[in-house]
């Protein structure tokens, strides 16, 4: 059995991150997920940080909805038609489930972003980004 959580603060420093070598030159941290205790809903948090100039995602697809919101940095989205967005800090993009998107880094900064998972990931999929 997991932790439980009620209202509590975890300070994302505190968790280990997975890097994402070339060609995407990127980081992963799995920071909350429906697996980690009882009293964590159905959702997955995580942050992910695109190193400076075009660090970037995969163009993919998740089997459920994505939120994402872009804390830091400036680059472009592609989404499933291949119609680039502009983004920046304060942009949010919603990627429905099986959607084709990917995020680029454009900046001299990384670009971090927020994303949240609902329902949750797949828990193969949590156990495959929590993995070294």
């Amino acid at each position: 059995m997991g932790k439980t959580y009620t209202v509590e603060t975890l300070d994302s420093k505190d968790i280990s991150s997975k890097v994402i070598p070339e060609p995407y030159n990127r980081s992963l941290q799995l920071i909350l997920d429906k697996t980690d205790g009882d009293n964590v809903g159905d959702f997955t948090f995580l942050l992910s940080t695109l190193f400076p100039y075009e660090g970037k995602t995969d163009y993919h697809t998740h089997p459920v909805d994505e939120l994402i919101f872009i804390c830091s940095g400036y680059g472009h989205s592609v989404d499933e038609n291949g119609e680039k967005t502009p983004l920046k800090a304060g942009s949010v993009i919603y990627a429905k489930a099986e959607k084709k998107h990917q995020c680029v880094n454009e900046s001299p900064e990384t670009m971090r972003m927020a994303c949240i998972y609902i329902p949750a990931l797949p828990e193969e999929l949590v156990k495959k980004i929590r993995s070294k």
